[in-house]
């Protein structure tokens, strides 16, 4: 091996490099003053839980204002979903829903008249003569 090679004294000068940027770090650090440097760290630590729980009580809020929670118009069977979704489909009866005022609509296509059937009992002849 021959010991002028460029690469094996770029390798054992990149190591060199590497101690001197460290001890030239902790130089700096022990000039300017390393209390602050862990105060902030506590600070960090100590704020850590409670930005746990402003997420949490943060993702709750949002979701209770996204959610729509309504009955299919078709079937009346109850679904939930989120508002911000464009058409969804319900998954009792397979119609395409879409949510305009935190209620379903169907969606259907233009020039089609929604209408609904109303039962009406009849009673026969014989039983009119009664």
């Amino acid at each position: 091996m021959n010991s002028n090679d460029p690469n094996i004294t770029q390798l054992q000068l990149s190591g060199l490099s590497f101690w001197l940027s460290v001890l030239l770090v902790i130089f700096l650090l022990s000039a300017v003053g390393l209390v602050w440097l862990v105060k902030s760290i506590f600070l960090i630590l100590a704020l850590l839980p409670l930005l746990g729980i402003a997420a949490v009580f943060g993702v709750r809020w949002w979701v209770g204002r996204s959610l729509v929670r309504d009955r299919c118009p078709v079937c009346n069977f109850e679904l939930v979903a989120l508002e911000q979704q464009e058409r969804l489909q319900c998954p009792s009866c397979g119609e395409m829903l879409t949510i305009e005022d935190k209620q379903f609509k169907r969606n259907a296509p233009p020039g089609t008249i929604d209408v609904q059937a109303i039962d009406v009992s009849t009673k026969s002849i014989d039983e009119s003569k009664s």
